[in-house]
């Protein structure tokens, strides 16, 4: 593992445990406090390069973990990268054939 990614993951597993809920059974309200905390905990200073795009896999997997995110399938049934942050999609643009 990358000097990164352990510091990514270690940082986002503080920020849970300083979380003082149940982490089975989170309100709505709870569940958005907690990504916020997770985003508040942020360590690598400014949010570009490679340290932000190590970051944001740590965010989605431990996202996708706490059921915080739903993880996404393409096609062929396999996981597939969500863009976290994404309001909408523009009718047309998900398939071009």
């Amino acid at each position: 593992m990358s000097y990164w990614r352990e510091k990514a993951a270690s940082v986002i597993e503080e920020a849970i445990a300083n979380f003082s809920v149940d982490l089975e059974n989170l309100t709505d309200q709870q569940k958005q406090d907690l990504r916020s905390a997770i985003d508040a905990s942020y360590p690598f200073g400014m949010r570009k390069n490679h340290p932000y795009q190590i970051w944001l896999d740590e965010r989605r997997k431990a996202f996708y973990r706490l059921g915080l995110a739903e993880a996404e399938t393409g096609r062929r049934g396999a996981k597939r990268k969500s863009a976290i942050g994404c309001d909408s999609t523009v009718p047309g643009q998900q398939s071009l054939f």
